[in-house]
């Protein structure tokens, strides 16, 4: 017998990497976390929030969030306690929380600021 490929994705972990789930029996693929996360996911590429160099971390969110729909089904609430605040730190990360684009633009405002000052200066010389 064949010793199994340790890379190989095991049972229910295709759908994780793939740009479309791949459908099993009695297996939870889009509940409404993965849903939102795609629908997120999307809008962020549609606004380019995140590029193609982004993918990986794209692909940690889309597993954060099976992970959290499949806890839910198991109906298991101290999971969902200890990965929300990882999935809230990957989101900022990926600069999709309000939070994290408010920043980026707070210093993209700085940025402006400084090279008008710099113009300005510039100017009087």
């Amino acid at each position: 017998m064949p010793r199994p490929d340790p890379k190989r994705p095991r049972e229910g972990q295709e759908a994780l990497f793939e740009a479309e789930a791949i459908k099993q029996p009695d297996c939870v693929l889009r509940g409404r976390h993965s849903v939102a996360m795609d629908a997120a996911l999307d809008a962020a590429r549609d606004n380019q929030v995140i590029h193609p160099i982004d993918e990986g971390i794209a692909t940690v969110l889309r597993a954060g969030a099976w992970a959290l729909d499949t806890l839910e089904k198991q109906d298991r609430p101290y999971g969902p306690a200890k990965l929300i605040p990882a999935m809230t730190e990957a989101l900022t990360a990926a600069h999709m929380t309000p939070e994290s684009r408010k920043l980026e633009s707070e210093d993209l405002a700085k940025q402006l600021f400084e090279d008008l000052a710099a113009l300005e200066s510039g100017d009087d010389a």
